[in-house]
């Protein structure tokens, strides 16, 4: 059984799959960021890949304005619900593909967040949306994401299979991934507790793609950025592609006329 609807289901389950992350240490980092790498101040963030909203939110308490964006109908309504809930009123929501995706706003930041740029299964959509970020942004504006790592593509998620359960809750998950193009396949069947007791089964299916750090690397050059670095953890510590899990990169959008 297969669903084609990416986050139909899986928006159901995101943030207890996300409940151990410190999105304000994230905050703090992405801020330390703009004030490390941006030339000018960053006002107006567009966040790409927006899932159900906790960053967009946590940003937003700290006074940026924020245009975010999703593919899935379904994690855009949890994320509007989440701001409103919050009462977040300087956020714009939208439904755009990360691959081309604009604003109305002249953006100083972009953000990609949660290995959303390894959903990305071409070289080509990797460029296209690189570009796409060049082109809301402030010359010398600041673009940040993370990938998951040639680390754990190998290692952690491999041919691997997991379960995840919380209330009301269980996530069967097993993984296939290919040495040869670097792609992984994750099938993830749900059993999603109904009003009555009763279990639900849906099945969805997510496939990424293993990128290297020389490869991201030529791919923001070609698309009008300079990587500023290329990060392990929150600390700004180097990053290794064959150690560590998670690679976050900085990057800065090349002022007009420069090389």
């Amino acid at each position: 059984m297969r669903n084609e609807s990416y986050g139909k289901y899986l928006s159901e389950v995101y943030d207890v799959f996300n409940a151990d992350l410190d999105y304000k240490a994230w905050a703090d980092f992405l801020e330390k960021c703009f004030e490390k790498y941006a030339c000018t101040e960053v006002k107006h963030i567009n966040e790409i890949a927006c899932g159900t909203g906790s960053m967009s939110v946590e940003l937003s308490k700290r006074g940026y304005t924020l245009t975010c964006s999703d593919l899935s109908d379904e994690m855009l309504c949890l994320a509007d619900a989440k701001a409103r809930n919050n009462g977040c009123r300087n956020i714009v929501f939208a439904n755009q593909d990360m691959r081309s995706f604009s604003d109305s706003v002249k953006a100083q930041g972009v953000i990609c967040l949660l290995d959303s740029v390894n959903c990305l299964t071409s070289p080509k959509d990797v460029k296209t949306c690189f570009e796409s970020a060049a082109s809301v942004l402030d010359d010398g504006g600041v673009f940040l994401f993370d990938v998951n790592s040639k680390y754990k593509f190998e290692n952690v998620y491999s041919d691997n299979a997991f379960v995840l359960e919380d209330k009301g809750i269980v996530c069967a998950w097993q993984n296939f991934y290919n040495e040869k193009n670097k792609i992984c396949d994750f099938y993830l069947t749900f059993f999603i507790e109904n009003s009555d007791g009763t279990y639900s089964r849906h099945d969805e299916e997510v496939r990424e793609r293993m990128y290297t750090e020389k490869q991201i690397r030529k791919y923001l050059s070609e698309s009008g950025f300079e990587t500023a670095g290329v990060f392990s953890d929150f600390d700004f510590g180097k990053a290794d592609e064959n150690k560590d899990e998670r690679l976050y990169f900085a990057a800065v959008k090349k002022q007009s006329g420069a090389e």
